[in-house]
């Protein structure tokens, strides 16, 4: 093997380390088997630059790292190729920001086991408006959807930016409510940030990428693994003035997100739901612990008022809800949807509340209505139950 003198005295004579800045070398180290967060933040105490850790002796490493550590980085200055691994960058459009460039996240830089670089996909939230973490239960009802629509399109609405996981269920239906309204919102994955999963989200991840940003700490090209969705979500939260739990069940992967927001002292507010639903347990829980809670937007909104968020532009609920069905609803359409929530009803509750309104329809014509329905996207059946659909 050729010694790290050597192979640094090729480098120079190739002209290969003039244009290679220090976010370059940065990208090196954070690349290097081996080299986690507590590692590299070793290396880089006393004030050492990452250049000069990549032309740094094999005795002077042997003081700092394990030997299995020492010898990936020597073998890595070999394999590592700067030029290319910068293409490979564009290519996918993404940027690689350690915690030495200027354009690191504030946010990211004093938290509990902060992480030593992000890849990112698009943008970083600014500090110009606040931001909203909206997290919940994947396997969510259609209450938790209704509420997250909510939360996404009246953040939006009033400049707030919305961050969550992109993961199915609350996460991304707040974060499509939140590009559909016109704002922007900002994806935390535990994969690459050029992987798309979960892969029903494609659309949500491709909007993602024109208005606001995918955020990773992991390579591109890394798949999804369980053991890093714990980790992204210390991101989450530190990115975030505010978390918001709309739904979760009591032990969950949201609790882990709620732990470290209260780690890094952040609020964190929960919406309530019925003590019945074990969906609904884990915010029932936060709230009798002290979460703030939350009923609508403007709940959020309030707790942000120490920034100059546009609260006139807020569109009110009713007037999301006509926005929807405005004029195509039949009369007996616009009945029934009055009768009906995100809480399941059976047909027979139905049937009483519209003759109880002075409505008369016989058993077949109802039943149509509610197929035709189903069929408009107005309400959703669930065995032999109907939900009002929302959004």
């Amino acid at each position: 093997m050729q010694t790290a003198e050597k192979h640094l005295s090729e480098n120079k004579s190739k002209n290969i380390t003039d244009n290679i800045t220090e976010n370059d070398y940065a990208h090196w180290l954070f690349s290097t088997p081996g080299i986690g967060n507590v590692s590299a933040d070793r290396l880089l105490c006393g004030g050492r630059t990452c250049r000069e850790i990549y032309e740094m002796g094999e005795a002077e490493l042997k003081k700092l790292l394990r030997p299995k550590q020492v010898s990936a980085v020597l073998d890595s200055r070999y394999i590592w190729d700067f030029a290319e691994e910068k293409k490979k960058l564009a290519q996918s459009d993404i940027k690689f920001i350690s915690r030495i460039d200027p354009r690191f996240p504030e946010k990211l830089k004093n938290i509990p086991n902060p992480p030593f670089a992000i890849y990112v996909k698009g943008e970083l939230p600014g500090d110009d408006s606040p931001s909203v973490a909206v997290i919940g239960a994947r396997l969510c009802s259609e209450y938790g959807r209704y509420m997250a629509r909510q939360l996404g399109r009246g953040l939006a609405l009033a400049g707030v930016k919305v961050i969550s996981g992109m993961a199915r269920g609350i996460d991304g239906v707040s974060q499509k409510a939140a590009l559909c309204a016109g704002g922007k919102s900002y994806a935390v994955v535990g994969c690459g940030a050029d992987i798309c999963y979960p892969d029903e989200n494609r659309e949500i991840y491709e909007e993602l990428s024109l208005n606001g940003g995918i955020i990773s700490e992991y390579a591109p090209g890394t798949m999804p693994k369980a053991s890093f969705f714990p980790m992204r979500n210390r991101i989450i939260s530190a990115l975030s003035d505010i978390v918001v739990v709309v739904e979760a069940r009591l032990h969950s992967g949201t609790q882990i997100t709620v732990d470290t927001a209260l780690e890094q002292g952040k609020e964190v507010l929960a919406v309530p739901g019925r003590v019945t639903d074990r969906l609904s347990d884990g915010c029932n829980r936060l709230i009798c612990q002290g979460a703030g809670v939350v009923l609508d937007v403007d709940d959020v909104i309030e707790r942000l008022a120490s920034w100059n968020y546009r609260k006139d532009s807020l569109e009110s609920s009713a007037g999301f809800e006509e926005e929807r069905t405005g004029e195509c609803v039949s009369h007996i359409e616009k009945a029934i949807l009055d009768q009906l929530d995100a809480v399941p009803v059976s047909f027979s509750y139905i049937a009483d509340k519209l003759s109880m309104n002075g409505i008369n329809i016989a058993v077949p014509d109802l039943l149509k209505e509610l197929f035709d329905m189903c069929g408009k996207g107005l309400i959703t059946q669930t065995g032999s139950y109907y939900v009002k659909k929302f959004g």
